[in-house]
């Protein structure tokens, strides 16, 4: 029981942490070029799913914080004037990017480099890949023009050229993480408290901004 509830306060803390970046980085990312803001959030996401798994060694609560994550963004559905698929696809791309880490975080835990070469490699291109599909079938049902659909070098880039980059980005991550490992012998146990209290921040950020 007490095991439950670590992982849940796990979940709960790492699923709000998201949602604040959402908030606030996402936001100040978007006065950004695309080739910057569109390869930055999904390794900070990739980054706080594998801690979520080193926590808890479980690959369903990474499922858990992406869930708490997009229910964050859900919010976004109350506010005027903001038109219901701007906050649907990102709640998308949360989910399917939680997918392909489930599928992923194995070659991760590998000592094997070519196996976390691997996995960068295939991590950028693949829910990026998904994600395409998914507003492929949003332009056939409701018409609504995309900016990644309009010709195909627009699809090239945005699935492969930011892929890399975003695999690119996610490596540094994960060099800084096992540095940091190396050095420092800490072990990060937020209360129940610390995790719902990030959750209602997480909420009034995305209501604010």
């Amino acid at each position: 029981m007490k095991q439950n509830k670590g992982v849940f306060t796990y979940i709960i803390f790492f699923g709000a942490l998201w949602g604040i970046l959402e908030a606030t980085l996402g936001y100040l990312l978007q006065f950004l070029p695309p080739l910057v803001s569109g390869s930055v959030m999904f390794p900070i996401a990739a980054t706080l799913m594998i801690l979520t798994y080193n926590h808890t060694k479980s690959k369903s609560a990474m499922i858990y914080v992406a869930m708490i994550a997009a229910t964050i963004k859900s919010v976004n559905f109350f506010m005027p004037g903001l038109l219901p698929i701007k906050t649907y696809n990102p709640m998308i791309s949360i989910m399917l990017q939680s997918l392909v880490m489930v599928l992923i975080i194995p070659l991760f835990q590998k000592k094997n480099v070519f196996s976390i070469l691997a996995g960068l490699v295939v991590i950028g291109f693949s829910w990026r890949l998904l994600f395409l599909g998914n507003i492929a079938i949003n332009h056939a049902l409701t018409g609504f023009q995309f900016v990644q659909l309009q010709s195909l070098s627009n699809m090239i880039q945005f699935v492969f050229l930011y892929g890399i980059i975003e695999s690119l980005v996610l490596a540094l991550s994960l060099s800084i993480m096992l540095l940091t490992k190396q050095r420092f012998n800490f072990i990060f146990k937020p209360s129940m408290i610390l995790s719902i209290s990030s959750f209602a921040i997480a909420i009034l950020l995305n209501v604010i901004l």
